[in-house]
């Protein structure tokens, strides 16, 4: 009996996998885009500066439903599990208006928790790092001083344009909405691009994370 319960509930993440693959297949691609050849050398400079941090396949980060969001300790186990509703209800809710290093000077106005506040409530801001995934596999180290420094958030929803409205994406009376998967949503790891430092462009451009569905501690 639990086994057959088991292989239907397998059978039904498979199937969701399947269906989603091919939306967040072109998120993917456009990340592997975004970063130029002049990107990769400087990243390399800091590669060898131990500032900048690698991406890899991330088969021990446990959550791989990216309708969610995990806080998890350092070995994957999980802590929380929030959709984009719980995590609204759990967290006081931030606004941030930024340029992000893709929209050529237009500022969004997202909106989303604190990842410092998230970290600390979940008591894992004592190491030095933290490893971030995404559903498309990818994973990035991003340091507690830079969380600490910029104030990122986990940004779930943007503000409504003209255009949102008259596209029917947005009521007229609406004044945000969830972030698609088009936006880099559900969860998307948001920074004040003017604070950054000039050398952070495009070399740590990997510290914007779209699909993000769990946050670790690292060493």
């Amino acid at each position: 009996m639990m086994g057959t319960a088991l292989e239907h509930h397998n059978k039904n993440e498979l199937k969701a996998a399947a269906a989603i693959g091919g939306l967040f297949a072109t998120g993917t691609a456009n990340r592997k885009k975004q970063i130029s050849k002049a990107g990769k050398h400087v990243i390399l400079l800091f590669a060898g500066l131990c500032f900048c941090s690698s991406t890899f396949l991330g088969t021990s980060f446990a959550n791989d439903d990216p309708a969610v969001i995990q806080m998890q300790d350092a070995s994957g186990g999980a802590l929380a599990t929030f959709n984009q509703e719980q995590l609204r209800k759990e967290f006081p809710m931030h606004d941030l208006v930024t340029e992000t290093p893709w929209t050529n000077g237009v500022k969004i106005h997202f909106r989303g928790p604190s990842v410092k506040e998230m970290v600390t409530k979940y008591k894992i801001a004592d190491k030095p790092n933290l490893e971030v995934a995404a559903f498309d596999n990818y994973i990035i180290k991003i340091t507690m001083e830079e969380v600490v420094e910029f104030a990122p958030i986990v940004a779930l929803e943007r503000a409504c344009t003209d255009a949102d409205k008259e596209s029917g994406a947005c009521a007229k009376d609406q004044d945000f909405r969830p972030l698609s998967l088009d936006d880099g949503g559900p969860f998307y790891i948001v920074w004040p691009l003017s604070k950054l430092p000039k050398p952070y462009i495009p070399a740590r451009n990997s510290i914007w994370v779209w699909f993000a569905t769990s946050i670790r501690p690292a060493d």
